[in-house]
């Protein structure tokens, strides 16, 4: 790993998140009082702006306009508000560039986040800490926004290769970069210091076995709701083929009832009609 990480830092230098943005994520990590967020947040007038957008989107219809963060917090709640927060962050500190569809990821991105935070609510007696489930969901395929940032040209070439070959991309992306999106989410919130079970599903989700017993549980819940979210057809901007979805043997791996999929799919559609159009 030690030669990835000079790889990294050499050939795709880490991008630098702005103060504001640094700030509440350490804010959200730490779990701290809306009034110390909303200080914050309103400091980024963009930001605030997409947050009170969502408030008073077209999925919240029936409630009457609301014009400042304390309302949104209000109506939202803690954990959704943080979560749009998270979502908003990564989102736009990425920009559009590169040969990969940007929307289409950011899509993917958050219905795997609510995949496996529906999955880890019908679960039972999994070994994870709930705070982690939508945050590793939504991160999982980082390092192919972080990949494409820093080598636009080159990973045009990766798309092009994974496409036509029907390699599995991190393949494909080892072979023409000497580093795999995997490793490159893991290096980056390393560095961004997120917890060791975030880094640990970015780099393990397409391999649970590989990553350490304590985090086990949390990388399989992202392993099956990216799973979920594939046999949805809805790709990752990077990689339009995907595996095949069977919840009588995909479920179970996360102590989830197959009978419990189609309350999960309806649950993932209503959230993300809630926020999607703020994150895209």
């Amino acid at each position: 790993m030690e030669d990835t990480r000079v790889k990294l830092k050499s050939e795709h230098p880490l991008p630098p998140l702005p103060a504001v943005s640094q700030k509440l994520l350490e804010l959200i990590n730490q779990d701290a009082p809306f009034d110390d967020v909303a200080l914050v947040l309103a400091t980024d007038s963009a930001m605030a702006a997409r947050v009170l957008r969502v408030a008073n989107s077209v999925a919240l219809r029936g409630a009457s306009p609301i014009s400042s963060l304390t309302e949104a917090f209000l109506r939202l709640g803690t954990v959704q508000l943080r979560q749009l927060i998270l979502g908003l962050v990564f989102v736009h500190h990425f920009p559009r560039r590169g040969a990969f569809d940007y929307v289409a990821f950011w899509r993917h991105s958050l219905h795997v986040a609510l995949a496996a935070q529906q999955l880890e609510y019908h679960s039972t007696g999994l070994k994870v800490a709930s705070a982690d489930v939508y945050t590793a969901g939504l991160l999982h395929d980082i390092g192919i926004a972080y990949l494409n940032l820093n080598a636009a040209t080159r990973y045009k070439e990766v798309i092009v290769e994974a496409r036509a070959s029907g390699e599995p991309l991190g393949v494909v992306e080892k072979r023409l970069l000497g580093v795999d999106h995997h490793e490159a989410a893991a290096f980056l919130l390393g560095e961004w210091r997120f917890p060791p079970s975030i880094v640990a599903v970015c780099q393990f989700h397409h391999n649970p076995e590989g990553a350490k017993e304590t985090y086990r549980d949390l990388v399989r819940l992202v392993n099956v709701g990216d799973r979920l979210v594939w046999g949805l057809g809805l790709d990752n901007g990077a990689k339009r083929v995907g595996a095949e979805f069977d919840p009588l043997l995909a479920l179970p791996e996360v102590r989830v009832s197959p009978a419990r999929y189609e309350q999960i799919l309806a649950d993932i559609k209503a959230k993300a009609a809630q926020v999607e159009d703020s994150l895209v």
